[in-house]
């Protein structure tokens, strides 16, 4: 691995929550067992119902986590960033995997065998008690996202949909909550079992009443206004 990878590998899990509590020795003796491999945008990292030997931390770009409806229809369970990871379930219990991973932009992806996992859940603690809070964050999720999908009202439906990534991702600022997660009016539709159509008009109307604004970079801005009219209605 050249240095630039192991320099790049070691900033990446310094900020993992999961390694957080381990010496810079100690990671770059895990940086020494890690494969790397390039997925291209579209391309399949892990296929539903898999036999899954290993955790998959993302280096750079994003993949979408994903399941099928009876009648084929994609729905995004979740999406996974640049050092965010994925696939410790399977090494946990030993079953399948239940979703489908797959590259949604060219991306970069360190791989930790089972053997290498299963070792340091037992020589460290710390580890444990981190990967229990990230499971917990991510149950929660699970919940909120299945109780958006049952949500029969869209425009709702869409709001509690930018709810949950504020939580997950956003950033507070001055002006509101700015979410640097890149997604294309598809991918919001994929997500909420919406037609994009649909998708587009409420943007629409929320971009011509400056609930949101659309930065550079195509971030979105939740305003305060937006973020206070989904409190209101999730009180109601």
């Amino acid at each position: 691995m050249k240095d630039d990878t192991i320099n790049k590998c070691l900033t990446f899990l310094k900020n993992i929550r999961l390694f957080s509590s381990l010496s810079e020795a100690e990671l770059l003796g895990i940086i020494e067992k890690i494969s790397i491999r390039h997925f291209k945008k579209g391309q399949t990292v892990i296929e539903q119902e898999d036999t899954n030997n290993y955790m998959y931390i993302v280096l750079e770009g994003s993949v979408k986590v994903t399941q099928l409806t009876e009648d084929g229809k994609e729905i995004v369970l979740a999406s996974r960033q640049a050092g965010e990871y994925f696939g410790e379930l399977s090494l946990l219990d030993g079953k399948t995997t239940s979703a489908t991973v797959s590259a949604t932009s060219d991306c970069v992806v360190a791989i930790i065998s089972k053997e290498t996992f299963n070792f340091l859940l037992s020589s460290n603690t710390k580890i444990i008690d981190n990967l229990l809070q990230t499971l917990c964050l991510r149950l929660r999720g699970t919940i909120e996202t299945i109780q958006m999908l049952n949500h029969h009202n869209a425009c709702q439906r869409l709001r509690m949909f930018f709810e949950q990534l504020s939580k997950e991702c956003g950033k507070k600022t001055d002006n509101g909550v700015v979410i640097h997660v890149k997604l294309t009016q598809q991918e919001i539709a994929d997500s909420t079992g919406l037609a994009r159509q649909t998708v587009t008009e409420l943007m629409n109307e929320w971009k011509r009443k400056e609930d949101i604004v659309i930065l550079k970079g195509k971030s979105i801005l939740l305003t305060h206004k937006f973020m206070q009219e989904f409190s209101c209605k999730g009180n109601a």
